[in-house]
């Protein structure tokens, strides 16, 4: 499995786009979250426009949907052929639907490719992956997704402080992309999540390793000094490229 890092900032980080990613196996590459700033991210690093197979939404605010309508308008500019399936729940495809109302463009007259809607699954499966979901506690309904393929799983939360849910979701993953809008938990903000309520994953659920994305503007620093006390937990980097492979496990262990 592949993850290719777009964006990790929040929603109006001036020098990070918004937190967005690739995963691909198999050939099949699915794309986490296209927010308004992640276009021209996606152009430069995807300039193929059959390169991306289906777009799963974790949520619906701007920084995390607002770049769909303009990444379709270009992939139908420079002609693309293949089915797009999007993965986003019932209440999220009305949402987008009005993405495409205010950007003048008929999802099934003015794109050169068809759109698949497909509704966000408990657990299913989309190209190669096993794909599981699970709510956390946002401002909006949020899902966070785990994916499995070749003997390994990678999980992604979304925006939003962590649920029972999520965290059975994340249990033993290979690797955990988390929110963390800031060091401490932050009364003003009980709709993210902080390092502090993070910073025993590895341990206790089993994470083997974990990135850390969508960090408020001033608290990079800040965090990075928090996570320097456990190498398992890094910021996330845009442009970051990581292949999961299976555990091997140690000679002798049963």
């Amino acid at each position: 499995m592949d993850i290719q890092v777009l964006g990790v900032g929040e929603a109006a980080d001036p020098s990070f786009a918004n937190s967005s990613l690739i995963v691909a196996a198999g050939g099949f590459r699915l794309m986490i979250d296209c927010g308004h700033s992640v276009p021209p991210v996606l152009w430069r690093e995807m300039p193929d426009p059959d390169a991306i197979d289906a777009l799963y939404f974790t949520h619906h605010h701007p920084d995390h949907c607002f770049g769909l309508v303009p990444a379709l308008i270009r992939w139908t500019d420079d002609r693309r052929s293949k089915p797009l399936d999007i993965v986003t729940t019932a209440g999220g495809w009305k949402q987008l639907a009005l993405l495409f109302q205010a950007g003048a463009t008929d999802p099934d007259r003015s794109l050169s490719f068809p759109l698949r809607w497909v509704e966000t699954p408990e657990d299913g499966t989309l190209g190669p992956f096993r794909l599981r979901t699970a709510p956390t506690r946002h401002s909006m309904p949020n899902r966070a997704i785990r994916l499995e393929a070749g003997g390994v799983a990678f999980a992604y939360s979304g925006d939003g402080r962590a649920t029972p849910e999520s965290e059975a979701l994340f249990r033993g993953a290979d690797l955990l992309f988390h929110e963390c809008l800031t060091v401490e938990a932050d009364p003003t903000q009980p709709f993210h999540a902080a390092h502090g309520q993070l910073a025993d994953y590895p341990t206790r659920l089993g994470v083997r390793a974990m990135r850390l994305y969508h960090v408020r503007m001033g608290e990079r620093e800040r965090l990075a000094a928090a996570c320097a006390a456990d190498p398992r937990v890094l910021l996330a980097r845009p442009g970051e490229r990581i292949v999961l492979t299976p555990q091997v496990p140690a000679p002798g262990a049963v």
